[in-house]
């Protein structure tokens, strides 16, 4: 999830959070509603009853991002992608994908979804408003709901990258040009210049007196043009990690200890003299047999190191994940996310290879923008299915 998010309950399995900035947004939407649009659609409102009203569209609102955001989840795991988490934000919500969609037409259908979902609530909101038209209240909350997820529906059909609109674009592009980091920078140029109109926008928006709108469209403006550049970024970064095998990066062996060390020995002569955070367990002939991480040796009282066994704190094999020496070392990178590892054990045919660190990715990563050695483009990649 995004960092300074709560994890408040689970949905199939994902985890939804809320970011503290969404708070700041339902204050303001619930302001907005209890001031302006409640009033001017129920003449003579009381204000106690416009400031609950405005609360429960608000918590409604939210409610039809998460489905928006649930909609996208669900088709990403249909066509194989693993979701882990959705946050509702200040700019609406996210879905936490493990990487990118393989094929353009995994892309397209994913990203669809969201705004075909979207006006589908909308419509329910609107035949809901028909069928209460007689509660003032109940209609107006109704209508508010059809008005604004038309609206978000419409907006997330933008070409802005990262936006639907932009990541469908990007679906096409990628079909076209056969390349997903063409593909990416085309949707990306695109999405600029969407960016920057925003924010114009915005600012014309405040000079003309609607200060609050202004900003807010101007917000979401410099947010595209941020997020957009670094999807660009990651896409390059993936399609130079995927050219570069986890074999090939220097300092992959860093011996292992046997199942049998003491946990104070493992300390004095490897950990501290190699300066190391982990170490792989192994036994004899190589087999694996886990992982002793820092975590797992504090949790030792100090009295009792000295003979208690690496293997009775390490983590077991039967519980990693492990990397091939010959698979690309994004796929290592993308198994460290998944896990929120710090390393993984890299093994041939059941045996122990050594251990890859998220600091051996970075260094590999800096040492090729440092030399000018880029993985070129991705002409090669999948095409549309």
């Amino acid at each position: 999830m995004l960092g300074g998010s709560v994890r408040i309950f689970t949905i199939a399995g994902i985890d939804i959070g809320i970011h503290l900035s969404w708070l700041v947004v339902f204050g303001l939407v619930t302001w907005s509603l209890a001031v302006g649009y409640l009033p001017a659609a129920i003449p003579g409102i009381e204000s106690t009853t416009a400031w609950i009203l405005g609360a429960i569209a608000s918590l409604l609102l939210f409610a039809s991002v998460l489905v928006h955001e649930l909609a996208h989840s669900f088709v990403a795991r249909a066509q194989g992608l693993e979701v882990h988490s959705i946050t509702l934000f200040i700019f609406g919500g996210v879905s936490n994908l493990s990487g990118e969609a393989k094929r353009p037409s995994t892309e397209f259908l994913v990203a669809i979804v969201g705004p075909l979902t979207s006006v589908v609530v909308a419509a329910l909101a609107y035949l809901v408003g028909t069928v209460v038209a007689g509660s003032r209240e109940a209609a107006a909350v109704a209508g508010y709901l059809a008005t604004v997820n038309l609206l978000l529906g419409l907006f997330n059909l933008v070409p802005g990258f990262p936006l639907d609109g932009g990541r469908v674009l990007r679906a096409i592009a990628w079909t076209v040009t056969g390349s997903i980091r063409r593909g990416t920078r085309i949707a990306v140029t695109v999405g600029q210049v969407v960016a920057w109109a925003l924010m114009l926008w915005g600012i014309f928006r405040v000079f003309g007196g609607d200060v609050f709108g202004g900003i807010w469209i101007a917000a979401i403006g410099w947010f595209l043009q941020g997020a957009g550049q670094a999807s660009l970024e990651q896409v390059v970064m993936e399609q130079v990690l995927r050219r570069v095998r986890v074999r090939d990066v220097a300092g992959l062996d860093r011996g292992r200890v046997p199942p049998s060390t003491s946990v104070a020995d493992l300390i004095e002569r490897y950990l501290l003299p190699g300066n190391r955070r982990a170490m792989a367990v192994a036994a004899d002939d190589g087999a694996l047999r886990g992982i002793v991480t820092l975590g797992d040796v504090t949790r030792v009282p100090p009295d009792v190191r000295d003979r208690t066994p690496v293997a009775d704190v390490m983590t077991p094999v039967a519980s990693l994940v492990t990397a091939r020496p010959d698979e690309p070392l994004a796929d290592a990178l993308e198994a460290l996310g998944r896990g929120d590892w710090e390393q993984l054990p890299v093994v041939r045919d059941g045996r122990l290879v050594g251990l890859i660190t998220r600091a051996d990715i970075l260094r590999q990563l800096q040492l090729r923008e440092a030399l000018g050695v880029g993985a070129g483009d991705d002409a090669g990649s999948p095409s549309a299915a």
